[in-house]
């Protein structure tokens, strides 16, 4: 029998082929040959080359003369870095690409894949939608950190120069075909490290959770990983060696990855309106989630009981306060003030949160002046 045709458009999840074991970068090899790869390009940067995890991933492939290692990854990554990487790309014949590394890595190892299959420059494709593209190289992701979740991700962000603001991109073409999650290869990141990109797992998978596109797979998987931030950041950053809590945090930061595909929303607004100081992303997202969740739970109360569940939290209870008390716990600051956060114009960063496109699909979209009073409330300072 044949389905009536609801005249709505389906919302399609894309994943990658996910391997999830403490150890599982043991089936690199095979991986990469079921992708046809043969001479792929290793993108990392130079910390974790000094860290000796390029060294255990070259070793997992079994031929350093055919893995050609890129570690010329900058912290904010750039067009420049792109460039770098797909001239070596060419130069060394690659047939594949495998990023090892955090969100900076593994985003600029997306659009060195994409450049390796489709013709142009980086700046023909990073902030401008729409532009026709066809598939990428083969793009194998192994992250060293627990935060971003660009390893399940559909985007991407880059910055024309160290003085710009960075460019997005967004496509099915940008998520790996292979993602390798093991918790080994987290063990070394600092305690503050871990707690931050921890926090920033949580915001995406709580935002993406409330946004307002229905996609009730996506949903599960965002209120999997709220449970798993929950119950498992506090002992990731306590005992960096205890595996389990590692591989439940790189499981919530997978989640997070595929969360942000659902939409953000005002705390990731506040984010990038405040990311002109330097500060962490995934704290100034945790200062985000605590300046705005009462104001959406005012507003979306059942999404919200379902958000404070997955949490572990009774239904009356404010989740800003518990994850304010929870950022604090770890070493973190919990509002602007605390971050020593220097304002100048509190209306002027209110104007750049309204305008942000994370307010596309949020179910509680603040004004101006809804912003300016949150914003003010965490600089504790009167609101103007």
């Amino acid at each position: 029998m044949m389905r009536p045709d609801t005249g709505a458009a389906p919302l399609v999840l894309h994943l990658p082929r996910t391997l999830c074991a403490a150890g599982a970068i043991s089936a690199l090899a095979a991986e990469l040959d079921a992708l046809g790869v043969r001479r792929p390009l290793l993108v990392t940067d130079k910390g974790i080359l000094a860290a000796g995890l390029a060294a255990k991933v070259i070793e997992a492939y079994g031929d350093a003369d055919a893995m050609i290692v890129f570690d010329d990854v900058t912290e904010n990554p750039l067009f420049s870095d792109v460039d770098r990487g797909i001239a070596l790309y060419a130069r060394q014949s690659c047939d594949g690409v495998v990023a090892l590394g955090g969100g900076s890595v593994i985003d600029t190892a997306k659009f060195i894949a994409l450049l390796a299959g489709n013709t142009g420059h980086i700046a023909d494709y990073a902030g401008k939608p729409g532009t026709p593209h066809k598939a990428s190289a083969p793009l194998l992701a192994i992250p060293t950190t627990a935060g971003t979740g660009s390893e399940a991700s559909h985007s991407a962000a880059i910055h024309p120069d160290a003085a710009a603001p960075a460019l997005g991109m967004s496509s099915r073409h940008l998520i790996p075909r292979v993602a390798i999650l093991d918790p080994v290869l987290t063990m070394g990141l600092p305690a503050r490290l871990t707690a931050a990109t921890g926090i920033d797992a949580l915001s995406h998978c709580i935002e993406g959770y409330l946004s307002t596109k229905d996609q009730p797979l996506g949903k599960a998987i965002a209120l999997d990983g709220i449970g798993r931030v929950a119950r498992s950041l506090r002992c990731a950053v306590a005992d960096p060696q205890n595996t389990d809590a590692r591989m439940a945090m790189m499981l919530a930061a997978y989640a997070g990855g595929v969360s942000i595909g659902m939409g953000l929303g005002p705390a990731h607004a506040v984010a990038l309106a405040c990311s002109d100081q330097g500060f962490h992303h995934g704290v100034l997202s945790g200062i985000g989630l605590v300046a705005t969740l009462d104001a959406t739970a005012a507003q979306v109360p059942e999404r919200m009981e379902a958000v404070a569940r997955a949490f572990g939290l009774a239904p009356a209870a404010s989740l800003a306060d518990e994850i304010a008390g929870l950022m604090r716990e770890l070493g973190l600051p919990a509002t602007l003030a605390e971050l020593d956060y220097s304002a100048g114009s509190i209306q002027t960063l209110a104007d750049a949160a309204q305008r942000s496109h994370f307010n596309l699909f949020a179910p509680f979209r603040p004004t101006s002046e809804q912003y300016a009073g949150m914003l003010a409330a965490s600089l504790a300072v009167p609101q103007p």
